[in-house]
């Protein structure tokens, strides 16, 4: 028994589509790496700045005086200080629930605003933070 050309042809036809549509896909959804990385801390006059190698997700809070920010994104463990105007200021980033939590202790409780620019391809993420 000899094969039918037109299931061949519809055959041909629906793979091709499959594959082009995939191809389509790739180009339009690139495959995405996982979430941002942490690369740099860096100490500001009015804060931290912070390096990534994409926009992360940033949800603030106050947490007993403490500004806290819960930032999706890979990190390691640091913590250092500064000084925002007279007042000393502690920063400790931490892991925390699938992405990292940035804490800014004073002795003072702190009001903090933060935005986040691309330059160059990479992500500054700026936190500024003044005491109440």
């Amino acid at each position: 028994m000899r094969p039918r050309p037109l299931l061949k042809v519809w055959v041909s036809l629906c793979v091709l589509g499959l594959l082009v549509g995939l191809m389509l896909g790739r180009l339009v959804n690139p495959p995405h790496d996982g979430p941002a990385q942490i690369l740099a801390i860096e100490a500001a006059a009015d804060g931290l700045m912070l390096t990534l190698n994409a926009q992360p997700a940033v949800r603030a809070g106050h947490l007993e005086g403490a500004l806290a920010l819960q930032i999706d994104a890979n990190g390691t463990a640091q913590q250092g200080q500064l000084r925002i105007g007279d007042a000393p200021l502690r920063w400790k980033l931490e892991p925390q629930g699938g992405g990292m939590l940035l804490t800014l202790l004073s002795t003072r409780t702190l009001q903090g605003a933060w935005d986040s620019a691309e330059v160059e391809g990479r992500w500054h993420l700026n936190v500024r933070v003044r005491p109440e």
